[in-house]
This record gives C-alpha cells, sequence and structure tokens, in this order.
C-alpha cells in the first residue's frame, strides 16, 4: 500500500494530458518500475507497485503513457506488460474507430496480406504488439498502427478544411459570423468529437446550446465524464467560416432546447471576447483559442 499511495501521490503533480488515443490497460512487471513525469529518468518520479494496473495511452519509443485515477505519467515499456489476445476472455477488448485511412497487415508483418480500412470503421481492439493493435474488423484480424485508432469517431472531413481554421475577434466580427438562432458545429482537437451547437444568446460571447441528446453525451465526452468549467480548444464551423474558439463545458443560465438532456448553455469564446462575471478576457480561453489555432497550421 505504501508503493501505491506514493505513486498516487506523485501523480498527482502530474500534467493532465487529455488524448483521443484509445486505451489499454497493462500491468507492472517489476518492483523496480517507477512513473515518471516526462518521459525523462531525470524528471520527478515514485515507485509503482508490481501487478498494479495502469491504462496505456500512447506507446512512443521506449516510453509509455499511462494514466491511473485520472492522473497521468510516463512509465518505461520495458516494465509494464500490454494485452495480448490470450487476454481477450477477461474482458480486455475494447471498441476504437479508425481515424484516418490505413492498410491492415493480417499478420504482424508488412510482408503479409493486407486490406483497408476507411475513415471511422469501427474495430475491436483484442491485444498490441510493439506500436501496432490487433483488431477485429468485419470478421476479419489483422494489425495496424496504434496511431490510426481513436476512442471516439472523427470528423472524415477534417484535412478538407483544416487549413481553413482562422482566428477571429469576436467584436470585430466574429458574432455576427455566429449569428444567434443560428446552428453551427464544434470540433474537439483532443478528442476528435464532432457535436452539434445552436447559438441562443450571448453578447460578450457566444451562450449556446448542444442541438440534441446525442450532441449533449458527445459534449459530457469531451469534458472527460464531468461537465465543468475547465477551458477546451475547439474549432467552430459557422456557415462556411472555420474559426478557432474556446469553450467551457459547465450546463448554467436559461436554455431554448429542452428535450437535449442539458439544463441550460454554455460558453463559446473567441479572441477578445470577455465572461459574463469579471467582464474581462479570460487568459485561460484565450490560451485553448491559441492552441486550436496552432493544431490547424
Amino acid at each position: 500500500m505504501r508503493y501505491v499511495r506514493n505513486a498516487i501521490i506523485a501523480m498527482l503533480i502530474l500534467l493532465l494530458m487529455p488524448t483521443g488515443a484509445l486505451a489499454v490497460t497493462a500491468k507492472v512487471t517489476s518492483g523496480s518500475a517507477r512513473v515518471y513525469r516526462s518521459a525523462s529518468t531525470s524528471s520527478a518520479n515514485a515507485a509503482l507497485k508490481k501487478g498494479l494496473c495502469l491504462t496505456v495511452n500512447t506507446v512512443s519509443g521506449a516510453w509509455a503513457k499511462v494514466s491511473y485515477k485520472g492522473v497521468t505519467g510516463y512509465v518505461p515499456t520495458k516494465y509494464l506488460s500490454t494485452t495480448d489476445s490470450t487476454d481477450t476472455a477477461k474482458g480486455s477488448r475494447c471498441v476504437g474507430y479508425i481515424n484516418k485511412q490505413t492498410v491492415a497487415y493480417t499478420e504482424y508483418s508488412k510482408s503479409s496480406e493486407q486490406f483497408t480500412l476507411e475513415v471511422n470503421a469501427q474495430v475491436t481492439v483484442v491485444g498490441q504488439k510493439g506500436s501496432y493493435y490487433q483488431i477485429e474488423a468485419d470478421g476479419r484480424t489483422g494489425y495496424v498502427p496504434k496511431s490510426c485508432v481513436s476512442q471516439y469517431q472523427v470528423a472524415a472531413d477534417v484535412d478538407t478544411w483544416k487549413s481553413s481554421v482562422v482566428t477571429m475577434n469576436w467584436f470585430s466580427g466574429g458574432s455576427s459570423a455566429f449569428p444567434t438562432g443560428s446552428y453551427g458545429y464544434i470540433y474537439d482537437i483532443d478528442t476528435g468529437i464532432y457535436l452539434r451547437i445552436k447559438r441562443m444568446g450571448g453578447y460578450n460571447h457566444a451562450d449556446v446550446e448542444p442541438a440534441t441528446s446525442k450532441d449533449t453525451a458527445k459534449l459530457k465526452k469531451i469534458a472527460g465524464g464531468t461537465f465543468s468549467w475547465d477551458s477546451h480548444a475547439v474549432i467552430l464551423k459557422a456557415g462556411s467560416n472555420y474559426i478557432a474558439c474556446a469553450i467551457n463545458t459547465k450546463p448554467h443560465g436559461k436554455q431554448t432546447i429542452k428535450n437535449n438532456n442539458y439544463n441550460g448553455q454554455f460558453c463559446l469564446h473567441m479572441v477578445g471576447s470577455i465572461t459574463h462575471g469579471t467582464e474581462s478576457v479570460n487568459s485561460n480561453h484565450q490560451a485553448s483559442i491559441q492552441k486550436a489555432y496552432n493544431w490547424a497550421h
């Protein structure tokens, strides 16, 4: 328990880094394993208990980005045993989606037979080997790069509009680009989730609502399962415009859509927009807007 407690204390200081990548469970295989703040043995670290189950979010070289009870850190892959096809009976199967057209290999070899998987094809991950997931799709089994599998469906046309993303000042054209009463879409850059929204009002920034209950469910996934005031970097599609924006997900205030399972509105910010309460520019939202723009370019 001392090792687990120390690990939790250390991991609470780590930077949370949301990802849309599919997660797989792995066990710590050595009592010498440590969790690090960054992918470096010189960063802050703490011991991990052998046998502890962690969630592996991504693998890069000799390091795995892992999470435990919602907090993220890094562990050398040599200290982790990843799931394989023999674990499927124990519930290690998980559903994911192909985030870009890719080739699947029927065996763990690029010289094996291939088949193509399209964007948003649903797959079941049954194991992993090296930098590849072993997947099942449409009755076939194969191996695809881990980077090609996401936890959620993605906007299939991202590449066609990504370079068109701009920033707009809220008080100098931004508000009129997304007028009250109109519908638009937001794309969350961290998860790849795309949902439809309605602008129901707002003067200092846009007050918006999920268009349907399905859109509310997507918003909750963006929020990590719990709505909050945390800022998220998104792209707003309003008419022919693609605008770098920021949102929170906390329901508050009034609503005009009564059957979307969302009790209120949430805020959407552009460059220069201000909050209701303090009537000031929120630095977290402005940083998210810049993050969204940088992601596109």
